[in-house]
């Protein structure tokens, strides 16, 4: 009977152990809980940037039709410009495409590329503060968007204009951009001065 006793009190002074134990670290438990889902949270609200307008600071051009930006709460987003489309400055699918498409070489295709990216950072430069009209997002969770510059010229029609861009057709585009491209083609802008061939491809075929 004395052990029988003897052992349920070992039991009891255990589990009283163990309780106190157990309620001593579940806060620091919970406190670190509650801390991974904030951070869980937060990586997962960062670059969910719903649609609208938005002030912003230029982060990097990419190149021609593609830029980051922060916006004024720290979200960091890689902008996909609408309607417009450049040539590719990179090795890629797209620009071996291009360049079995317009019968040329991967050399002049990257030249057009830097080209069209050297007009976008005469646009834009690191810190500029621009206006951004974000209108959903795409692939590689690019932003689609509208970017005006510190002129506040809309690019997105400016590049069209001055011919370092042909008009992204795969999606809705304003048809007045059409007349734009036109006579950028017709004045020789920009990429139509030296690779109006290739340029004529690229945008219209």
């Amino acid at each position: 009977m004395k052990k029988k006793t003897t052992i349920s009190t070992i039991v009891v002074i255990i589990i009283s152990i163990i309780g106190l134990f157990l309620e001593k670290k579940f806060p620091e438990l919970n406190k670190i809980l509650q801390k991974e889902t904030s951070t869980q949270t937060a990586k997962k609200q960062e670059n969910t940037l719903p649609v609208g307008e938005y002030q912003a600071k230029v982060v990097k051009v990419v190149d021609g039709d593609t830029i980051t930006v922060r916006t004024e709460d720290g979200t960091k987003a890689k902008l996909r410009l609408l309607w417009i489309d450049t040539p590719e400055k990179n090795e890629g699918y797209k620009l071996l495409k291009d360049v079995d498409k317009c019968n040329t070489s991967k050399r002049k295709m990257k030249q057009m590329g830097q080209k069209a990216t050297a007009y976008a950072k005469r646009n834009f430069h690191v810190k500029d503060v621009v206006k951004v009209k974000i209108e959903g997002q795409g692939q590689f969770k690019r932003y689609l968007a509208l970017i005006w510059n510190k002129k506040d010229e809309l690019y997105n029609e400016e590049i069209i204009k001055d011919g370092y861009a042909c008009i992204y057709k795969k999606a809705k585009y304003p048809k007045y951009l059409d007349n734009l491209l036109e006579q950028a083609k017709e004045k020789r802008k920009g990429l139509w001065k030296d690779y109006y061939k290739i340029m004529k491809c690229l945008c219209y075929k």
